[in-house]
């Protein structure tokens, strides 16, 4: 995560971007990660993090959810098996909350109108 940031930054990027990010659990590093996320939060980067087979997201999971960032820029869902869901339900998931990340981050300036 560190690093995608970090990238964006050095890059010069200014377009958005949608980051997607899988997981089968372990996630311990709640501290770095809330940090991480939170000054993310200021760069036109969407996360989307799924779990997939796995137990264990900790942060990941809670991420979606969390204060102190200018704008929501994280969505987790997760799957116990990949063959469980079908291809148009997969990506609906995917893009839950894109849309109004797009339109939220337009709204206050982290992405040109």
């Amino acid at each position: 995560m560190k690093a995608v940031t970090e990238f964006y930054q050095k890059d010069g990027l200014d377009v958005p971007i949608y980051v997607l990010f899988i997981s089968d659990g372990g996630v311990n590093d709640n501290r770095g990660i809330t940090r991480v996320m939170t000054e993310a939060a200021k760069l036109p980067i969407f996360w989307q993090f799924v779990g997939l087979g796995g137990r264990g997201y900790g942060i990941l999971k809670k991420l979606d959810d969390m204060e102190g960032r200018v704008i929501d820029n994280c969505d987790f869902f997760e799957l116990d098996d990949l063959d469980d869901i079908s291809e148009e339900a997969l990506y609906e998931s995917m893009l839950e909350e894109f849309p109004s990340w797009l339109k939220e981050a337009r709204e206050i300036g982290l992405i040109a109108k």
